[in-house]
């Protein structure tokens, strides 16, 4: 039962965080305002969590099982497999990085990652990378792709994949630009497999 109410807490404290972080940035973000608005002391707080960057990795963590599962589930059978790998970089790297950078304070969020954060931003691709590999050989397992040319494998197509959306927002920070590349990619590497 006190695991439970600790849970509890634990949930309410980062929901409060993420959203302390994305209305005041994390620099300016203090555990006092991440404990106000979780309605716990700042004792209770650290009770929780070690300090605000063991507060801002969980929070990353929360947002990336959420994301995990949404990529997991774009892999359903229902549309082609370049349509379900398409859909999946919308939903692991398309949308998360869209929503963080219309906050106020995207920019020093996403400068976070490089402070401290960045062991979190390659889980993260990782996470996108083994859910797409996954989604593939489940693909290929039931006869809708075949197997990539020669002797490169679907998992080394996932992780292409990945790289070169990494690649496009680098070299472009408008996120309609690669809304745009992003079909073709996927057409390049993916669809000549298919069955």
């Amino acid at each position: 039962m006190a695991d439970l109410k600790t849970d509890h807490k634990r949930t309410a404290a980062l929901a409060a965080a993420l959203a302390t972080f994305i209305t005041y940035g994390y620099k300016r973000t203090t555990m006092d305002d991440i404990a106000r608005a979780a309605g716990l002391s700042r004792p209770a707080l650290y009770l929780l969590y070690r300090n605000k960057a063991d507060i801002f990795g969980a929070c990353v963590e929360m947002k990336m099982e959420e994301m995990r599962e949404k990529v997991a589930g774009c892999f359903d059978g229902r549309r082609s497999v370049s349509e379900e790998v398409e859909a999946a970089l919308i939903e692991g790297i398309l949308r998360p990085h869209q929503e963080i950078a219309e906050t106020p304070h995207g920019a020093e969020i996403f400068d976070v990652k490089h402070e401290f954060a960045g062991d979190l931003f390659l889980a993260w691709m990782r996470t996108v990378e083994t859910e797409i590999a996954r989604g593939l050989l489940s693909a290929s397992k039931a006869g809708r792709i075949g197997t990539a040319a020669g002797d490169i494998s679907l998992e080394e197509i996932a992780s292409i994949l990945l790289d070169a959306v990494e690649g496009m927002k680098m070299r472009t920070r408008d996120i309609e630009a690669l809304s745009r590349k992003l079909p073709v990619l996927v057409r390049l590497l993916v669809t000549p497999l298919e069955t």
